[in-house]
Formats: structure tokens, sequence, C-alpha cells
């Protein structure tokens, strides 16, 4: 597997926070995320879980990131439709260019697509968000608490790529 960008651990903790609006597993039960995921112009979901959850809600993602994993375990991936598979290697706790590319790669094809990720795709959702057309909703998993979402506005994309720059990944525009 080729080498990523490390996540230093000077990150590690602010990225231990929510990057956007936490939905706990109650409230993903309930109308206010139907409504969001049901009414956003483009969705992307990063994880094998929120893609299901969404998927379950009658919603198919426009671009779906998963690897196979829930809590580092194998699992069944999402059974979400997908009209075509982009596929990228990236290790646990970096960012390697093999995914950035691959997220390139899903905006610019035919959608609904399938990001799947050989290693694990938890950090992936910072460069989604720095790549993703303004008008998008991300959501990806926050472990043990719910799934935030993340509008990809000029303020979400800039605080993502600032991130990707203190890792050495200073091409992402």
């Amino acid at each position: 597997m080729p080498e990523g960008h490390k996540l230093p651990e000077s990150l590690r903790a602010r990225l231990g926070l929510p990057l956007g609006r936490l939905y706990s597993a109650e409230e993903v039960k309930g109308p206010e995320f139907s409504k969001l995921v049901n009414e956003a112009t483009m969705l992307i979901t990063v994880g094998d879980r929120v893609t299901e959850t969404v998927g379950e809600l009658g919603r198919t993602p426009d671009v779906q990131v998963v690897d196979s994993k829930e809590n580092r375990k194998g699992r069944t991936p999402p059974d979400v439709p997908f009209a075509r598979l982009v596929e990228v290697e990236n290790q646990p706790g970096s960012i390697s260019d093999s995914a950035v590319a691959g997220v390139r790669d899903a905006f610019q094809g035919q959608m609904p697509v399938r990001v799947l990720v050989d290693g694990e795709e938890d950090l992936v959702a910072i460069p989604v968000i720095a790549l993703a057309p303004v008008y998008a909703l991300v959501l990806y998993g926050q472990p043990g608490q719910g799934i935030v979402a993340v509008k990809a506005d000029s303020n979400a994309k800039a605080r993502n790529r600032a991130i990707l720059e203190e890792i050495g990944m200073d091409e992402i525009r």
C-alpha cells in the first residue's frame, strides 16, 4: 500500500472534534436529519454505517466513500446503489495521494459513485470536504456519537485545505 501523508499528533485532538453539526444517534432517526438528507442538492457520505443509514432513509448518496469496515472490523459493504466504482488505497492515520485522486475522479464522472478504500477511509473526509462543490453536504461518522453534517461552503473548504497543507498536501485546490 502506498505511503500517505501521516496525520501529525498536533492535529489529532483537533480532528477528534466534529468539523460540523453533530447529530446524535437519536437525532439521526428524527425528521430534521431526514429533511437535511433528502433536501441536499449533492450528498456525500464517508463511512459504511453513514452510507447505509442514508440509504435506509431512501436517499442514494451522489458520492459514497466506504472501506467495508466499521470500528476497524470487517463488514459487508453497504447495500446502496452506485453506477461507478473508484478504487483507492489509504493507510490508517493518513491521507494518500491515491485517495485524493480518487475523490477528484468521483466528482468528475458519472454519479452515483462509490469510492472503495483499501485501508481506512476515516481521514478521507478531509479532502472530500476540501474538493466538494460548494453546494454539497458531507456526512461522516463520529464514532460512538453519531453523524456529522458539514456544508462544503467556502469556510469549511478553506479550513480543510489548511489541514491538508499542515500535513504536507499543498496541491489541493
